[in-house]
């Protein structure tokens, strides 16, 4: 470690030893907010409070339909639909092929991700195949309806958001509808069939509901040509499923969120995950995308010839070279535009080589802020690590329980792979996985050489062990692999009482530079013990990027859900304190848009808001999420 490095670190020590961190006055919004219940049964019990107490959350007044609670309850599709009552049926007759699914239990699986965010379904969900049947879907969301008891002229618009697997974390499922009608004054040039007069209509906007586009009929997936290193999929194409058809090139797609989430949601969301410190985000993988835009158009009243002419955009995006450098990059706008803009209908990633020679290695420190320092070094040195993840004492407590766990569980008791890899508890330090990727064993084998130097050297690392072979890199990384259900588990039913889920566990995410990386993370830590709550935090290190897993249960008390609550306040103000970001990669959803005005102004939000309604001047796309318009 050289002088220079070695006196930033012990000055930035110094620096923290004698600084007080603030913690933050904790608003009154989150003091009530709800835990799902994870039963059936107890959740339709406390739908309608659950809805109640959401909506202190939001900022603009949204709604979820008295239709949602009752097919919620039933077992047969709701008669009280708020969709046009012929939206469905002309659907239907322009394409009889079509699925189209009004089933209670389809509907809810659409109006959620894996998060506490309550449900909020659609009122049908919709399978399309092709792009024409997306545009014809389209052309029918904004339509001028005749009504006798209003002086203007009705335009009813109904919703629309993409789904990929379902996935999300921050409430980009949920089906947020404007609770009242808007009356707009509009140029005459936005309905279908226009004269081309220079004129303007007054409207009045009607929310009729919304559907939900279930994309997963898109799983083209395209040849990979001779000396490229790109591959157009399609957007219902999921992460395995992908790399499992690269497997004969040598190639691989990098980015690993995790979860098997499809192409199309890693796009909407701008995914990365623990590879991201090599290989980047979504953002860097994306070359090219095609998309169906909303409907600008209003399809008037006067006949349904003008049909055709009512059809969204198709865009195309990019190209599959390397770099270019033409025009507004328009790929980065819709890549992490939460289902706001448009529905990508497929794109093109960039492939990696598969090294053959990979070394895992693990090391355990002291205390967390040491860890994350050494973290910090290993990038400074420009050590090219593959993945470098770090879990703290909690987080290895969660995996250590999970070993001793008898329950039969899919997500966590994974019998014939574990009793294979021989999992043995590990001990109560804060732990750092590292992995390390190369062409050569000899390159490969000077990168961990480099990195165990600094580790054990420097910053006092204890039992650094490396493996090589395929079994025990798996164990050696079981804990991080396992983090997720394993934190989870730490809050599990005791036969009377119910346990959490990933339906009752908010999970943060936040990004800092490197530079405040070792004190955010050692701050959010803090914050989870002094508080009294069960959080294990970890981080994708290498980027700055870090988690906070905090599981609920039904039985909680106010006070414990306000408490969980405030760590995810505290460690977001700290992380825009020191020009960080409110998530790194899970996306905004409903639930961080009003941390986006602290990060980038509110001349920043409004530039956002602008590109919105230039795109989606109804806000057909995924209403209220990111900004509201």
């Amino acid at each position: 470690m050289s002088t220079s490095c070695r006196r930033m670190f012990l000055g930035q020590r110094f620096l923290r030893e004698n600084s007080a961190t603030s913690i933050p006055t904790f608003p009154k919004s989150f003091a009530s907010f709800p835990v799902f219940a994870n039963t059936e049964h107890r959740r339709r019990q406390k739908e309608t409070r659950l809805r109640s107490l959401h909506s202190s959350f939001r900022h603009q007044s949204f709604h979820v339909s008295s239709a949602a609670r009752t097919r919620t309850q039933d077992k047969t599709p709701s008669t009280q639909c708020r969709l046009p009552s012929d939206f469905l049926s002309t659907i239907q007759s322009r394409h009889p092929e079509l699925k189209i699914s009004t089933n209670p239990y389809d509907l809810d699986s659409h109006g959620h991700g894996e998060s506490y965010h309550p449900s909020s379904p659609p009122d049908a969900v919709i399978y399309p195949s092709s792009v024409e049947q997306i545009r014809d879907i389209f052309s029918l969301c904004c339509r001028e309806v005749l009504d006798d008891d209003c002086d203007s002229a009705v335009v009813e618009v109904v919703s629309v958001i993409p789904y990929g697997a379902g996935t999300s974390v921050e409430g980009h499922l949920n089906m947020l509808l404007p609770t009242e009608d808007e009356i707009l004054k509009v140029p005459s040039s936005m309905f279908t069939g226009h004269d081309g007069s220079d004129t303007y209509r007054t409207i009045k906007v009607r929310r009729r509901g919304g559907i939900s586009i279930d994309m997963s009929n898109f799983q083209q997936i395209g040849d990979v040509g001779a000396g490229d290193l790109f591959v157009k999929v399609g957007a219902g194409v999921t992460r395995n499923t992908l790399n499992e058809a690269l497997r004969h090139t040598g190639l691989q797609f990098m980015v690993d969120p995790g979860a098997d989430a499809s192409i199309g949601g890693m796009v909407a969301c701008g995914a990365s995950g623990t590879a991201a410190v090599k290989y980047g985000t979504m953002r860097e993988n994306v070359l090219a995308l095609t998309a169906v835009l909303p409907p600008t158009k209003i399809l008037s009243s006067d006949s349904d010839a003008c049909h055709d002419v009512a059809k969204p955009e198709i865009v195309h995006c990019g190209t599959t070279a390397l770099k270019s450098s033409a025009g507004y990059n328009l790929t980065a706008l819709l890549t992490g535009s939460e289902g706001t803009l448009g529905i990508v209908t497929e794109c093109t990633v960039k492939l990696h080589p598969i090294h053959n020679n990979v070394i895992a290695a693990v090391c355990a420190f002291d205390d967390l802020h040491t860890a994350a320092e050494a973290v910090t070094m290993i990038r400074m040195m420009g050590i090219p690590v593959s993945r470098i993840e770090l879990l703290d004492e909690v987080s290895v407590q969660a995996f250590n329980k999970s070993l001793q766990s008898t329950e039969k569980s899919e997500a966590i008791n994974q019998k014939q792979t574990e009793a294979k890899l021989h999992l043995q508890p590990m001990e109560l330090k804060p732990t750092l996985f590292m992995e390390f990727s190369a062409h050569s064993e000899k390159a490969v084998l000077e990168d961990l050489t480099a990195a165990q130097s600094i580790c054990v050297a420097d910053f006092n690392a204890t039992n650094f062990v490396s493996a090589s072979d395929d079994e025990t890199r798996q164990a050696l990384w079981a804990a991080r692999h396992r983090l997720y259900y394993s934190s989870i588990a730490l809050r599990s039913g005791d036969g009377e009482r119910e346990g959490a889920t990933p339906r009752s566990t908010l999970l943060t995410d936040a990004c800092v530079p490197l530079s405040h990386f070792a004190d955010i993370l050692s701050a959010t830590a803090r914050d989870v013990k002094e508080l009294g709550v069960i959080g294990p935090c970890f981080g994708h290190a290498g980027d700055g990027n870090f988690h906070c897993i905090m599981p609920m249960v039904e039985s909680d008390t106010e006070d414990y859900r306000k408490r969980v609550f405030q760590v995810n306040e505290n460690l977001i103000q700290r992380v825009i304190s020191v020009g960080g970001t409110c998530t790194g990669e899970h996306g905004v959803g409903y639930g961080k848009k009003r941390y986006l005005e602290r990060m980038y102004g509110s001349g920043g939000v409004q530039l956002m808001t602008s590109v919105k309604k230039a795109l989606d001047p109804w806000n057909v796309m995924n209403p209220g999420k990111i900004v509201d318009v």
